[in-house]
């Protein structure tokens, strides 16, 4: 039996894309609803990274009970995977210096730091 989020789903959906892309300082990226479903997954991205571009795709939740809480964390994994987009393909580019990398690892620490700390510190 599939398992797909309806259109409601979808815009809440949408809406936790939105509020991760700015908790994660993801603005230089166009995020967009991509037309067909994910396959095999629950949801998916794909990216065009010259155009700092990602698509999302809502795929099949499986067994997976569709709240949403649920579509918040799936968003979250989504728009996690835009974040470290660079870093990843900096840390895969044979062409990278070591420099290029740590400048990207030191973007991730940076936004975990002021994510964490603003948490741990009551939202300094």
């Amino acid at each position: 039996m599939q398992n797909i989020p309806t259109t409601e789903d979808a815009k809440l959906f949408a809406q936790s894309v939105r509020k991760w892309q700015e908790v994660l300082s993801l603005g230089d990226w166009r995020i967009e609803k991509g037309i067909k479903p994910a396959k095999a997954a629950m949801a998916s991205v794909e990216f065009t990274p010259a155009a700092r571009l990602a698509v999302y795709r809502l795929g099949d939740f499986g067994a997976e009970k569709i709240t949403p809480k649920s579509l918040d964390r799936t968003a979250l994994h989504e728009l996690l995977h835009i974040f470290l987009h660079d870093l990843m393909s900096v840390a895969t580019d044979p062409k990278s210096s070591d420099d290029d990398i740590e400048m990207q690892e030191h973007r991730v620490i940076n936004l975990l730091e002021n994510l964490l700390t603003k948490d741990c510190n009551g939202g300094s």
